[in-house]
């Protein structure tokens, strides 16, 4: 019995340790957050809502300030939340020692209406279906 515990404990490690054929230790190519996805498409598509955002930050590329920029989102709520959303989840690269201390960064942002979101993964499906060396967990949905 010990050793067939011990044999699917072992098992199971292994097919953890792996997504899509590769070893899980081996990390992710590093991603702004935001990022698009190699698949895809930026191009605006109807009940897609998008904004100009303008953060603020610090040498280190803290987020210290942030506002709305021409916009389509006619929430109020949502456009603090979107604000929001960068100052608590968002870095930019560290400043060069050439940059000024505060700097104003310019990103545009995009919430993707249903049809989009559909689109987007009918199209994740057929982007990891033609790299089967890509692993999943790097791409969070």
């Amino acid at each position: 019995m010990y050793k067939r515990t011990v044999a699917i404990s072992l098992a199971l490690a292994l097919i953890a340790g792996s997504s899509n054929g590769a070893i899980a230790g081996v990390p992710c190519a590093p991603r702004e957050a935001g990022q698009a996805f190699p698949w895809q498409d930026l191009a605006p598509m109807k009940g897609d809502q998008t904004a100009i955002v303008y953060v603020s930050v610090d040498k280190t590329g803290r987020a210290l300030k942030c506002w709305l920029g021409k916009n389509d989102i006619p929430d109020p709520e949502t456009r603090f939340r979107v604000c929001q959303s960068y100052m608590q989840d968002w870095h930019a690269t560290p400043a060069a020692e050439s940059d000024p201390a505060l700097r104003t960064i310019q990103r545009d942002f995009t919430m993707l209406g249903s049809a989009h979101q559909a689109a987007d993964q009918k199209a994740r499906r057929a982007w990891f279906k033609a790299h089967p060396e890509e692993r999943q967990a790097c791409y969070p949905e």
